[in-house]
């Protein structure tokens, strides 16, 4: 049958299970991803590469009705003082905080995002307070603007199609760490050419059309390829709640609030359509 959309959500604990119910009447956050936690990557604390992952929301019913089973493992208290619209953030905030991990990013690194979309907007909230520069990239003015509110230190628009020779021309001199956050045809590519040797690039955009590489150069210039996928519970969403609670971004990354009852028509038809603006 069809399934309950909503893998971004908060409520309070009404009922749990006798093994949790100390969980009773907490407002918590869920992750979306469930892990087993006993399969080879859960022991290695790899939750979000499980044997048996699967996600609320997609592969089950999520957080849209008024009421969603959770297990326990998805969900972390909410600190108090900490809005609740602001805490619906912290499942893609996670997401972005994971990729920073997943980055290496040291201090003093100068770092290129490529695409400022909402993921990419959720890692560059994760770099707040790097020490080097943060340089965003994207087609599209008004995500180019909450990018500077976020705290990139430079920004450039770029034209639809854009090539490595107009992304060196843009962004002359060393970048250390590229992250691809645009999933757009050629941009994997793109970073590889503009990293600089012994850099490392960062793959988040999904792609699924086949992508032509020329690996010698990445080889010869030792350029490391890493990617990055969901988030793991247990680390990347204390730290994402506890980011919001210094940090709140709904304001900054324009979240709109759209009652249960109009979500259809409010929520789902403008994202059908390609009128949302947004995610």
């Amino acid at each position: 049958g069809p399934t309950t959309l909503g893998h971004e959500f908060v409520g309070r604990v009404v009922d749990a299970g006798s093994d949790a119910l100390h969980w009773k009447d907490k407002l918590v956050a869920s992750g979306a991803g469930v892990s087993c936690g006993t399969c080879a990557w859960c022991r290695k604390g790899r939750t979000n590469l499980c044997a048996g992952y699967y996600t609320l929301g997609l592969s089950t019913h999520g957080g849209l009705p008024e009421l969603v089973a959770a297990p326990t493992s998805t969900l972390v208290e909410i600190p108090d003082g900490l809005a609740e619209n602001e805490a619906g953030l912290a499942q893609p905030l996670a997401v972005g905080l994971h990729g920073v991990d997943r980055a290496g990013i040291e201090p003093g690194d100068r770092v290129v995002v490529l695409g400022a979309g909402a993921i990419g907007s959720f890692i560059l909230a994760g770099l707040a307070g790097h020490d080097g520069d943060v340089v965003v990239v994207d087609i599209d003015p008004g995500r180019l603007e909450v990018a500077r509110q976020l705290g990139a230190t430079e920004t450039h628009q770029i034209a639809r199609g854009a090539t490595l020779a107009d992304l060196k021309d843009l962004i002359p001199g060393t970048v250390d760490v590229v992250v691809e956050s645009s999933g757009v045809p050629g941009a994997a590519a793109n970073s590889l050419g503009l990293v600089a040797r012994g850099g490392i690039v960062l793959l988040v955009g999904l792609l699924k059309t086949p992508q032509e590489l020329v690996l010698s150069d990445v080889v010869l210039r030792e350029v490391d390829v890493r990617t990055t996928v969901a988030h793991v519970c247990s680390t990347d969403l204390p730290a994402a709640l506890d980011l919001l609670s210094r940090r709140p971004l709904g304001a900054t990354i324009g979240v709109r609030e759209i009652a249960l009852g109009d979500v259809v028509e409010q929520g789902f038809e403008p994202l059908v359509a390609g009128t949302a603006g947004g995610k």
